[in-house]
């Protein structure tokens, strides 16, 4: 015997048990009080025991079912309440976002609380981290992504575009003179995946890449930054996920120079009407992001002081 009966037959039990009869239950779960009956007689075959008296009107339970019974009762509310949790309530379902880690990390959620104090009736959904990847894209609501903007069937807003520049630890920054030549030479770190790489770099520039290949390899920017803050090598990075660091001193810049770029951050969604709650934060995404432009990012006066 299995330790676990059919769901449907304990749903039974539990709104028999709730109304006192057949009938009420079989109203209330759109079946017919036969067949209510039937999955009820079901799991008492199932478990060996009867659950109720039936020679009392209205029934009542045995001994066996007010044991069962809360037990039943709590397994139901402990779905109800994993299912609320992971998928949101029916008819107040959140908007659910898909976010590079990094753009998460070091401005989404720093962002957030402005967000929530204008718009506390809009709940978010915010997958970022290692389940991210199990979320399929047509269950979002917003993706925020890295690219050059065309993703057949959705709408692409763009967020940010700022050029790549390459930053370091202060001790590793290269004196004022000294050429690219020094930096090829030097431990560079590279981020895997991303369309704009040392490689990239050194061509914009009109120099062969360098040949021993990167001292270190990583799949996130924000890991890559917190390697250059560390004195491990130079990292190349978009200006915005470098700006924090620059500002507060934990990188510079290698060398006053940028790799312009065709990739950008963007917003996505699909294409077509949205809900109310997905086109308030698609709204205040784009609001805040122009201000963010509006302000340089912080990355803008680090560069320009360099060069200076």
């Amino acid at each position: 015997m299995s330790d676990i009966p059919p769901l449907q037959w304990l749903r039974a039990f539990e709104a028999a048990s709730r109304n006192g009869n057949f009938a009420s239950a079989a109203n209330e779960l759109c079946l017919t009080p036969a067949a209510i009956s039937h999955q009820v007689r079901s799991l008492e075959e199932h478990l060996g025991y009867q659950l109720f008296s039936r020679r009392k009107r209205p029934m009542e339970l045995t001994t066996m079912g007010q044991l069962y019974l809360p037990w039943v009762i709590k397994s139901f509310e402990t779905l109800r309440l994993g299912t609320r949790d992971v998928f949101g309530a029916r008819d107040t379902r959140p908007v659910r976002i898909r976010c590079l880690p990094t753009f998460a990390q070091l401005w989404l959620l720093k962002e957030l609380p402005d967000f929530r104090a204008r718009f506390p009736q809009i709940k978010l959904q915010l997958h970022m981290g290692t389940w991210a990847s199990a979320v399929q894209s047509d269950q979002l609501d917003v993706e925020i992504r890295f690219g050059d903007g065309d993703w057949p069937g959705l709408r692409s807003i763009l967020i940010s575009r700022d050029p790549v520049v390459p930053v370091c630890h202060p001790n590793l920054q290269l004196a004022r003179g000294e050429t690219l030549l020094a930096l090829k030479d030097s431990p560079l770190i590279e981020i895997i995946g991303v369309a704009d790489t040392w490689h990239q770099f050194f061509l914009q520039e009109n120099l062969s890449p360098p040949t021993q290949g990167a001292a270190l390899n990583v799949d996130q920017s924000i890991a890559a930054l917190e390697m250059a803050a560390s004195g491990l090598g130079h990292a190349l990075v978009s200006g915005l996920f470098a700006a924090p660091y620059l500002d507060d001193g934990r990188l510079v810049p290698s060398l006053a120079l940028e790799l312009h770029t065709d990739h950008a951050i963007y917003a996505t969604c699909p294409e077509g009407p949205v809900s109310y709650g997905c086109q308030v934060f698609l709204d205040w995404l784009v609001a805040q992001s122009s201000f963010m432009r509006q302000q340089g990012f912080g990355s803008g006066a680090a560069l320009s002081d360099i060069s200076a």
